[in-house]
């Protein structure tokens, strides 16, 4: 059972989601911002899901978004769209919370307000009961499905991520099709190991799960490479050949980097994917194949489409509609914890690292501890069978401010090559105080880190740079302190809390500290809601 909170000044759709929904509690309906604000902190983090109503017939002191001395026609433009400018208030104290908007008029666009204030869903009601319960009941059901799926899938981890874990139901739904899927997003965001690991499992298929990566494979091979040879068919073919499609036929086709497919490449995949057969270079016989074909690319297919570089007939036959992008890694820093830890599991299960933590543990009488990884300035104590990795706060500082344009291969190769030296550099020394305590430096982690001649601790030349959404405000004085906020946000994050840093960073002085923080608060942000949501 879910908990909702309905937002709205009328009790018809109230009384809609009673009768559609009996499963799940709701709870008002709040009139106004006022008493959505109370009833938020009462419940607390008991609130699954916000139903918001756009239009609100209430007096001239209950609404948001007036300017000051309001005319009539202020005040009548605030009413009709009060519950956008509820939702933008919600996003600035919860920007995690679900919210699905309602309206039954036809001339407000939900979807750009939905799209600029991230609401999870939204829904124009057709004033029919039967047909508005089923697409209510559809979408709240998609929403909670997306809140309960789990935090990681096998070496897959999603995070508590809203975006992420929309992206997994979404994912899950795709998977289970015929239709093609594309992974897109920037490199190293994973896209490889979701087609392995999540969406192969989850196809319902027998068959194998084949991988191409066509970015690494000379051009004058992919095509027998894909499609099959038959001997004699170019030089050195001395014996017939399968291509991917027929290994994968029956399983799943997984094709990295689509964008770099010459031309005459594309129209034979064309064919394969609009006839179901395959011939092989050389030879005149048809084979039928069936797939659930997997592509991913870190380019912009409709730019390459637009730039006659990628075929538009093959782009459709891909099918746009199931494209998932993956978010980049600074996306994601509210999850970064995690995700070092899960990195920290990947890179212990590599041999070298394995050899190397096996000769020091041996040499310092600690055969057969459990490496365990601890995060923060206080060191541990010492526990039988425990090997402790401490990961300094300095350190973890250095790891939120990184741009990781590598995204999460970067991170994983970044505490892979920190476990490496750490324990190289230990190996080689006859005496350690604290055998059972291995520290990754912060030193060690800013030479990782850095690129090129740029120095992480070190301020860039034209500044830190965090991306901000632009939203249309009722003055320019919101959209400046609706950005202000954002970019708070942004660097309170990547420097941990550490109000000091945000001074240097801010002002080059990190005894501007209290002025930053002062700022930080006059803006009405909380550090206990920002550390509550990154642990969540």
């Amino acid at each position: 059972m879910a908990r909702l909170l309905m937002v709205d000044d009328q009790d018809r759709y109230a009384t809609l989601v009673r009768r559609a929904l009996p499963e799940h509690e709701l709870v008002g309906p709040a009139r106004s911002w006022a008493e959505a604000k109370a009833a938020l902190r009462r419940l607390g983090r008991g609130v699954d899901v916000v139903l918001l109503d756009v239009h609100f017939d209430i007096p001239e002191a209950e609404l948001l978004g007036l300017p000051e001395s309001p005319s009539p026609r202020d005040v009548e433009r605030a009413r009709r769209q009060q519950g956008l400018h509820i939702l933008e208030a919600l996003r600035a104290s919860h920007p995690d919370l679900a919210v699905l908007l309602m309206t039954s008029r036809d001339d407000l666009p939900l979807e750009q307000a939905a799209e600029r204030h991230h609401a999870e869903e939204y829904t124009y009601f057709l004033d029919d009961d039967l047909a508005d319960a089923d697409a209510l009941r559809a979408q709240i059901a998609n929403i909670l499905a997306a809140q309960a799926g789990e935090d990681s899938d096998g070496p897959v981890f999603w995070g508590r991520n809203p975006a992420l874990r929309r992206l997994r139901a979404q994912l899950l739904t795709l998977a289970r099709g015929r239709l093609p899927i594309i992974l897109g997003g920037p490199t190293g965001t994973g896209k490889s190991l979701i087609a392995r690991h999540f969406i192969h499992p989850r196809s319902g298929r027998e068959g194998r799960f084949v991988s191409v990566d066509l970015s690494t494979m000379p051009k004058d091979l992919v095509t027998a490479h894909l499609f099959g040879a038959a001997r004699g068919s170019y030089t050195g073919a001395v014996a017939d050949r399968k291509g991917a499609f027929e290994e994968a036929s029956g399983g799943t086709l997984f094709l990295d980097e689509i964008g770099n497919l010459a031309e005459d490449v594309q129209k034979m995949l064309l064919t394969v994917l609009q006839e179901g057969v395959v011939t092989r270079l050389g030879d005149m016989k048809e084979r039928a194949v069936d797939v659930k074909l997997v592509v991913a690319t870190h380019e912009d297919l409709p730019a390459l489409v637009r730039e006659g570089r990628f075929r538009a007939d093959l782009y459709m036959r891909l099918n746009p509609a199931c494209t998932v992008l993956l978010p980049p890694l600074r996306e994601r820093l509210g999850d970064l914890n995690r995700l070092i830890e899960e990195s920290f599991e990947k890179a212990l299960a590599g041999p070298y690292l394995r050899e190397l933590v096996e000769v020091y543990t041996q040499s310092h009488g600690l055969s057969g501890a459990k490496l365990t990884l601890t995060t923060g300035d206080e060191v541990p104590e010492p526990e039988p069978g425990i090997l402790w990795v401490l990961l300094p706060q300095k350190a973890l500082v250095l790891l939120r401010r990184h741009p990781w344009p590598g995204n999460l291969r970067e991170l994983v190769m970044t505490i892979e090559n920190a476990l490496v030296f750490s324990f190289a550099e230990l190996a080689q020394l006859r005496e350690v105080e604290r055998p059972d305590l291995v520290q990754l430096r912060p030193k060690l982690i800013r030479d990782l880190l850095r690129t090129g001649d740029l120095d992480t601790n070190e301020l860039p030349a034209d500044g830190w740079r965090v991306e901000v959404a632009v939203r249309a405000g009722e003055s320019l004085n919101d959209v400046a302190l609706d950005i202000e906020r954002q970019y708070f946000t942004a660097l309170w994050r990547a420097y941990d809390g550490d109000f000091r840093e945000m001074g240097r960073c801010l002002m080059n002085d990190p005894d501007c500290a209290r002025k930053v923080q002062l700022r930080f608060n006059q803006l009405g942000l909380k550090v206990r809601d920002l550390r509550g949501r990154a642990e969540g």
